[in-house]
């Protein structure tokens, strides 16, 4: 009997931007505040609060797809991805669901087998939840609540390719 099935593997990174304020408000993205400071009525979700983009965020974004040689899209949009969870007191994210900054990609990596390209399936904007914390007793922290990323799906096919083991 030959085989049936064959392993893929693929990845989603996300990465922390840069910049000094969230994706859709102006609240710090300071490291190490204590819990739910550095909010506002957007991040929290609270109604009638609107999200305005961060322009670096976008800069950043457009960067990011750049480097990783990315056609960057001329339209994208914003979609919201209903979910609920403690740390997300919107109870939906704003994220690239649909119409990511970047799509159709490429990293060139050395391997022992020699050049290799991972190939980038698109990067979107997005914004991160807030943490749960499990202490002496459950908290949830709004800190990070907002905080802009951005994600690469990476979709190469490296099955049955050893090399990529040593990186």
């Amino acid at each position: 009997m030959g085989k049936r099935y064959e392993t893929v593997i693929g990845l989603e990174v996300h990465v922390e931007l840069a910049t000094k304020t969230k994706i859709f408000c102006g609240c710090s993205t300071a490291f190490g505040g204590a819990p739910n400071t550095h909010t506002c009525p957007v991040c929290t979700g609270m109604p009638g609060s609107l999200p305005v983009l961060n322009k670096k965020v976008l800069e950043y974004a457009v960067a990011v797809g750049l480097a990783m040689n990315c056609t960057v899209t001329r339209y994208c949009k914003f979609d919201r991805k209903n979910y609920f969870y403690p740390d997300n007191p919107q109870n939906y994210q704003i994220s690239q669901l649909y119409l990511p900054i970047c799509r159709d990609g490429c990293v060139e990596i050395e391997t022992a087998a020699g050049k290799k390209q991972i190939g980038i399936h698109e990067i979107h904007m997005e914004e991160d939840a807030g943490k749960l914390v499990h202490d002496d007793w459950e908290e949830v922290s709004l800190v990070e609540s907002g905080v802009k990323v951005v994600r690469k799906l990476r979709t190469e096919r490296i099955a049955g390719d050893r090399s990529y083991l040593n990186l």
